[in-house]
């Protein structure tokens, strides 16, 4: 195998906490198949504009030039190196850009796709966060590489390493072996998983291949976060359903404070306004890898359950015992919203 490829959301010097996740995972699959890892980050940068120019843009050197030449410092990209070689990497790849917007394919597609044309990379990974849903599948269809969404790795009888994902609506399993496979796979993985431990001597390569950005795009304005943390790094997520009234959604806020958390909701949730759009859990939102997860008055659709890490400690509060919810839930709790939180929120007080 060539390498395994890793795309890093950086912000600075400082990787995401989903991109050390899914570093964690390419440095186990790599020592289990004697491949090297390679932590791509796309930072923004001045392209050569002359094909003169770009065709002796092509560069591996030890350390960056100027900082006008990635965006970053020395002392950031040593920072940032070190980190990244800490979490499991042989080679840091800063692939310069020409763009400093935000995460998505018209601004680090055709830049990533340079560098996966210069480094033929036989898997590529992705943490499983919105910025994945829009880079991944277009670049797998622009190297012409097979694509598997939110995959589980798992080792398969002969240590083969197989892909497993949840297929129509989470009734069936499908699993992608990636010895069956003549092309290069781009996979998207569940965040939250162990982090890995490397070296901080990693390699770094700067690749400067004079892929400019699609023109056709234009960002005409950046939302303002929500003050509460990104559901994606929260270690207990509360969230609520439609069967959760208007009027008890701050009895779920009140929990979550009491547990250190944060309040998501269902889609149901969001489109009858009772929290923003920002805080859905879902197929079609986001992913989430807590700790713990309360769900109430959540039924348990595929769609909400499919976007909750598999290691996370799923508790369910509905008052329908039926409900497809305590099927995955670890424990469950039977009765109305506004009669057991408020008990909860006793105990942890007494505590």
């Amino acid at each position: 195998m060539a390498c395994v490829l890793v795309h890093i959301e950086a912000t600075g010097d400082q990787p995401s906490a989903a991109a050390l996740s899914a570093l964690g995972d390419a440095r186990r699959i790599a020592t289990s198949l004697g491949a090297a890892v390679y932590a791509a980050v796309v930072v923004p940068g001045a392209p050569p504009t002359t094909r003169a120019g770009r065709a002796n843009a092509r560069a591996q050197t030890p350390r960056p030039g100027p900082a006008t030449s990635t965006g970053l410092d020395d002392e950031t990209t040593d920072r940032l190196v070190a980190a990244l070689g800490r979490a499991g990497a042989d080679k840091v790849v800063l692939i310069v850009s020409g763009s400093d917007g935000p995460a998505i394919w018209s601004s680090t597609g055709p830049a990533l796709a340079a560098a996966c044309d210069h480094l033929h990379p036989a898997l590529i990974l992705f943490p499983a966060t919105p910025a994945a849903g829009d880079i991944a599948p277009r670049l797998a269809a622009r190297l012409g590489a097979a694509f598997a969404a939110h995959a589980v790795v798992e080792l398969g009888p002969r240590g083969e390493v197989v892909f497993s994902r949840s297929v129509y609506g989470g009734g069936y399993r499908r699993r992608l072996a990636l010895d069956d496979l003549d092309r290069p796979v781009v996979v998207t993985l569940p965040i939250g998983h162990a982090l890995a431990r490397g070296g901080d001597d990693a390699e770094l390569l700067i690749f400067d291949l004079g892929a400019d950005r699609d023109r056709r795009v234009l960002a005409i304005a950046v939302a303002t976060p929500a003050p509460a943390p990104p559901l994606r790094d929260a270690r207990v997520i509360v969230a609520g359903g439609a069967g959760v009234a208007a009027a008890n959604w701050p009895l779920l806020e009140r929990l979550a404070a009491a547990l250190g958390g944060s309040v998501a909701g269902t889609r149901a949730a969001c489109e009858r306004g009772f929290i923003s759009s920002d805080r859905e859990v879902g197929l079609g939102a986001q992913y989430v890898a807590p700790v713990l997860y309360v769900a109430c008055g959540a039924s348990g659709s595929a769609g909400h359950l499919g976007a909750i890490s598999p290691d996370a400690e799923i508790v369910a509060i509905d008052r329908d015992p039926d409900a497809p919810i305590f099927r995955a839930a670890s424990y469950g709790l039977v009765g109305a919203i506004e009669d057991i939180v408020p008990t909860l929120l006793a105990a942890l007080e007494r505590r």
